[in-house]
């Protein structure tokens, strides 16, 4: 697929570095995927956390925000936009994928620049997740998923409108759009504890108000998914600071991590069965591509990475101290070499890594396709034994 020509040279780069690609062996899994990995979408919608976020906690009375150097040292011009990483984020890159405009932030957009608007916004926010009152105490006022959904519906009733003269062109707009759904990290971050919750009982509740919201969505007409699991938390520099061994995972909260993503990929399916007719779901298993790339140096993605521990910024990082890069500090030099570019987000080399995994290898992204219920018992409980094993 062609690409805009000011994002040719970062493509180029990431083809570059990671030239090995694998193949599709299947054909028949080619046709069922060609409609979302070489689908035309006519925007893309973002619903998420400060891994997607492009700049709405500018906006927001948040205490995280991202809209300072050094921040953004790597994006276009150099300048801090928001997002929590040197450059571009997935999202950003699953928009140059489909041949589709970064998606602007809503927070930061005019009324005339909304109702002009029709290849997609994002509702992102740093800081808050799932749970409504996930994230509001310690991260000030974010955007909780119901919020952003809330935003999605006032965009539809308000600006959307005005774009299409018919309704049933409106609603053939947002059955064919792409909506990522990128949340969750926060939830194990800021509210679930380790010491005296049930894995299994908070994963539930969980992802029964994930449902919820989703669900909402498809009643605003959205019919096209693009799922993202949650992160592996507990190997993240914010963690890893005060494990024993220091610097190895906590690896109790990422196994409570990986409960909620095992169910939140069968959910997919039976969902698609039972409650969401026409709906198609990508689903991109985030939590094992960073795992993965802290790896052994034998990894052929890992060994690219000379620091796969440490954030790019702060370089001294201390627990506690530091959540995140500060003001005017300076970063690392080469911030292509680190997994992490703060203690909570990665850098856009290794936004460009899951690109080329997710759209060129499909290797951690695939469309959800309907098993048998005794075919998704069997799965789970494989997935399950290779984690904790």
């Amino acid at each position: 697929m062609g690409l805009p020509s000011s994002l040719k040279p970062d493509l180029l780069v990431l083809l570059f570095c990671f030239l090995n690609v694998s193949t599709i062996n299947s054909t028949k899994r080619l046709k069922e995927e060609a409609v979302h990995f070489g689908g035309n979408f006519p925007a893309l919608y973002v619903i998420g956390d400060s891994l997607v976020d492009s700049g709405n906690n500018n906006y927001l009375p948040a205490l995280l925000k991202a809209n300072f150097t050094p921040y953004g040292f790597k994006f276009e011009g150099g300048i801090p936009t928001g997002r929590f990483s040197d450059g571009k984020t997935i999202a950003d890159y699953i928009a140059i994928y489909y041949e589709l405009p970064l998606v602007p932030a809503y927070m930061g957009l005019s009324e005339k620049q909304k109702n002009n608007i029709s290849t997609g916004i994002n509702y992102a926010s740093g800081g808050c997740g799932v749970f409504p009152d996930t994230g509001k105490q310690k991260a000030g006022g974010c955007l909780s998923m119901g919020d952003q959904v809330d935003l999605f519906n006032q965009t539809i009733k308000k600006n959307l409108k005005q774009n299409f003269k018919t309704q049933s062109e409106l609603n053939n707009h947002l059955a064919e759009s792409l909506f990522l759904i990128a949340i969750g990290s926060n939830d194990y971050s800021f509210t679930y504890d380790e010491s005296s919750t049930d894995a299994n009982s908070f994963a539930e509740k969980l992802l029964n108000e994930y449902w919820l919201q989703i669900q909402r969505l498809h009643k605003l007409g959205a019919r096209k998914f693009f799922i993202n699991n949650i992160k592996p938390v507990g190997c993240y520099p914010s963690r890893i600071d005060k494990t024993v061994p220091r610097g190895s995972c906590d690896e109790k909260i990422n196994r409570a991590v990986t409960i909620y993503n095992v169910k939140l990929r069968a959910s997919l399916s039976d969902m698609r069965r039972h409650k969401l007719s026409n709906t198609f779901f990508v689903y991109s298993d985030y939590f094992n591509f960073m795992l993965g790339l802290r790896g052994p140096s034998s990894n052929q993605f890992s060994s690219k990475l000379l620091n796969t521990t440490s954030p790019c910024c702060p370089m001294v990082y201390v627990q506690g101290k530091f959540p995140t890069c500060l003001p005017r500090s300076i970063p690392c030099k080469l911030p292509e070499m680190y997994l992490f570019f703060d203690p909570n987000h990665p850098t856009q080399m290794v936004n460009f890594m899951y690109a080329i995994q997710c759209f060129q290898e499909r290797r951690i992204c695939h469309v959800v396709r309907d098993f048998p219920p005794w075919k998704w018992t069997r799965w789970l409980e494989l997935e399950h034994r290779a984690y904790v094993s």
